[in-house]
C-alpha cells in the first residue's frame, strides 16, 4: 500500500449527498473482474459521469478540465452509505484519488478506504460549504493535506485540524494494510508454531505406532 504523508493535489467538489456505494460502483461492473490495466476506474461514479448513451455529462465536475487529475474530492454528507462493497473504495482508488473530504461518511465504506490507502477526511459542513465555494470560484486549485500534522489547508491558506485514529493514522503513513502488519510478526509466530507443534500433527511414526499398539 501507498504510503499516505503530505498531499497537494488538485481538489474537485461534487455537491452532492447520500452518494451510495450503489453509484460509486454500480452492481453491474462488480462481475468484471479487477486487476492490472482493467480496473475500476472507468466504473467510478459512472452513472452520474455518464448518461444512458455513454457520452459524458459536461455539467458533472469530475468531466470538467479544470480539475482534471484531481486526487481529492470534496463530496457532500453520508458519501459512502449503503452496501458494505468494498470494490466502491476500489473504484475511488483505481480512478487516482487519494482523499476524500466531507462531514461524514458511510462508516463501512470509510474503513474500506483506509485499509485500501484512501483518507476520508471530516470536516465540518460549514468548512465544506466554504471550501466548495473556493473550489468553483477558482477550478484546478489545491489542497493540501498533512496526515501527520493532521490539517487540511484550503485554497484560502487557511488551516483546519481533522481526527483520525492512532492506529489507522500510523498504517496509513507507513502504507501498511492487513498482511503488512500480520508480517511484521512473522518471527513471533513461527517461533510460536514451533513450540505449539505436536508429532500427530506432522505425521511422527513413533505416535502412530503407539496407537497401533495400545498405548504400550
Amino acid at each position: 500500500m501507498k504510503p499516505f504523508t503530505v498531499l497537494t493535489a488538485v481538489a474537485v467538489p461534487v455537491r452532492l449527498d447520500k452518494v451510495d456505494t450503489g453509484m460509486i460502483l454500480p452492481g453491474r461492473f462488480m462481475r468484471q473482474h479487477r486487476r492490472p490495466g482493467h480496473d475500476y476506474a472507468n466504473a467510478f461514479l459512472h452513472d452520474l459521469r455518464f448518461d444512458e448513451s455513454e457520452a459524458l455529462r459536461p455539467e458533472f465536475p469530475l468531466n470538467d478540465e479544470s480539475y482534471r487529475g484531481a486526487e481529492i474530492m470534496v463530496v457532500g454528507a453520508d458519501f459512502g452509505c449503503g452496501s458494505s462493497r468494498e470494490g466502491a473504495a476500489c473504484a475511488v482508488l483505481d480512478y487516482g484519488l487519494r482523499a476524500l473530504v466531507a462531514s461524514n461518511f458511510g462508516e463501512i465504506f470509510a474503513a474500506n478506504c483506509l485499509q485500501n490507502g484512501i483518507l476520508p477526511v471530516y470536516l465540518s459542513q460549514w468548512v465544506i460549504e466554504e471550501i466548495w465555494r473556493q473550489l468553483e470560484n477558482a477550478p484546478g486549485s489545491r489542497i493540501t493535506i498533512d496526515l501527520p500534522a493532521q490539517t487540511l489547508k484550503a485554497p484560502d491558506e487557511s488551516v483546519h485540524s481533522f481526527e483520525i485514529n492512532k492506529t489507522r493514522k500510523e498504517r496509513l503513513v507507513r502504507g501498511l494494510d492487513d498482511v503488512d502488519v500480520t508480517l511484521q510478526y512473522m518471527d513471533q509466530i513461527s517461533k510460536y508454531e514451533n513450540e505449539r507443534r505436536k508429532p500427530w500433527l506432522v505425521g511422527d511414526s513413533a505416535v502412530r505406532r503407539a496407537v497401533e499398539d495400545g498405548g504400550r
